[in-house]
C-alpha cells in the first residue's frame, strides 16, 4: 500500500506540474500564431486546462473503470464552482461579473453540469449518450461564437506580470521549436502522469475499500484541477476576473460534455448508487443555486458571498469524511 501511496504522490505532483508547463507553452503558442483573444481566453483556455481531465478519462476507460472518470469530472466541477471561485472572490476582495455574461451563460452551463446526470438516470452513460454530450458540447460552442464580440476585450497570459501581449518573445522560429518541443514533454508527463494515477488510485481505492467513483471525487478531482486554480486566481489578482470566472466555466463544460462524452464512446459507465454520489450531486446543487443567485441578483459577488462558497465545499469534505469513515 505505501508504494502505491507513494506512486499516486508522483504522479499527482507530475500531473499539477505537466500541466501548467503545458498551459504556458500551448498559450506562446497561441499568441505567436495570434490566435483571437476570443478563441485564447474563453475556448482554448478552457480546453488546455481541461487536458488533466481528458488523460484521466481516457486512461480509466482503457483500465476498464470509467467511473473513475466520471468522479474525477464531479468532483472537479464541484470545486471549481465552490473552492475556485470562493478563492478568486475572497483573494480579491469581491468579483465584478458583467451581466451579458451573468444572465445567459451561467444558468445555461450549470445545466450542462448535470447533463451527464440525466443521461445516467438509467444507470449507464452509453455511447449514445456520449455522442449526445458532443452535440450538446457543439451547441454550446457555437453559442460562445455569437458572443465573441464581448470576449475582445481579454488575452490570456500565464507567464507574465500582465495580461498584455508581449509580442517580441515570439517571432523567431526559434521559439516556435522551443515551444513545440515543451508542449511535446508536458504533453508526454502528463500522459505518464495520468496513466500512473489512474493504476496507482485504483489499487489504493481497492486498499483502502473505496470506491472508484469516490476515488475520483475526493482525490484525483483535487490534481486535475491545479491548473484552472492556478490560472484563476493569478487571473484575478491581476484584475481580470472575468478571463478567471471564464476559464472557470468553460472548464466545466468541457469536463461535463466533451471529456465525459469521449469517454462513455470509449467505454459505457455505469453507475452504482452511493453516498458519494448522492453528495457530491447534492452539493453541486446546492453550490450552483448560490453562485448563480449571487450573480443573478446583482452582477457582483462579495467576498462574504465567497466565504460562503467554500463553507459549501468544506462542508462536503466534512460529509464525505464521516460518510467514509461511518
Amino acid at each position: 500500500m505505501f508504494f502505491y501511496v507513494l506512486i499516486f504522490i508522483a504522479s499527482f505532483l507530475v500531473l499539477a506540474w505537466s500541466s501548467g508547463f503545458l498551459v504556458k507553452s500551448l498559450t506562446s503558442l497561441a499568441r505567436f500564431f495570434s490566435m483571437s483573444e476570443y478563441v485564447m481566453s474563453f475556448i482554448f483556455m478552457s480546453f488546455i486546462t481541461s487536458l488533466p481531465e481528458l488523460f484521466v478519462g481516457f486512461s480509466s476507460a482503457a483500465n476498464d473503470i470509467p467511473e473513475f472518470s466520471f468522479g474525477n469530472v464531479l468532483g472537479a466541477n464541484l470545486l471549481k464552482i465552490t473552492l475556485m471561485m470562493g478563492l478568486i472572490v475572497v483573494l480579491g476582495n469581491g468579483l465584478h461579473i458583467s451581466s451579458k455574461i451573468s444572465k445567459r451563460n451561467f444558468w445555461i452551463i450549470s445545466g450542462f453540469a448535470f447533463l451527464p446526470l440525466l443521461l445516467a438516470a438509467d444507470g449507464v452513460l452509453s455511447g449514445w449518450d456520449g455522442l449526445a454530450l458532443l452535440l450538446a458540447f457543439t451547441f454550446y460552442i457555437v453559442r460562445l461564437r455569437r458572443e465573441r464580440e464581448y470576449f475582445t476585450k481579454t488575452t490570456a497570459i500565464l507567464n507574465g506580470n500582465s495580461f498584455a501581449v508581449n509580442h517580441r518573445r515570439h517571432h523567431s522560429i526559434l521559439n516556435i521549436f522551443e515551444h513545440l518541443s515543451r508542449s511535446f514533454i508536458g504533453l508526454f508527463l502528463l500522459i505518464i502522469s495520468s496513466c500512473a494515477i489512474v493504476w496507482s488510485g485504483k489499487y489504493l481505492a481497492e486498499g483502502i475499500n473505496l470506491s472508484f467513483l469516490s476515488f475520483g471525487i475526493l482525490f484525483v478531482a483535487v490534481g486535475t484541477s491545479l491548473p484552472e486554480l492556478i490560472f484563476g486566481v493569478r487571473a484575478r489578482m491581476l484584475k481580470h476576473g472575468s478571463m478567471a470566472i471564464g476559464n472557470a466555466l468553460g472548464s466545466i463544460a468541457f469536463n461535463s460534455m466533451f471529456v465525459l462524452g469521449l469517454v462513455s464512446i470509449m467505454n459505457p459507465i455505469r453507475l452504482v448508487f452511493s453516498a458519494s454520489l448522492v453528495s457530491v450531486v447534492g452539493f453541486s446543487v446546492v453550490a450552483f443555486l448560490f453562485f448563480n443567485g449571487f450573480v443573478f441578483s446583482k452582477s457582483f459577488i462579495s467576498r462574504k458571498e465567497g466565504i460562503v462558497l467554500l463553507f459549501i465545499y468544506a462542508s462536503f469534505l466534512v460529509f464525505e469524511y464521516f460518510s467514509i469513515i461511518i
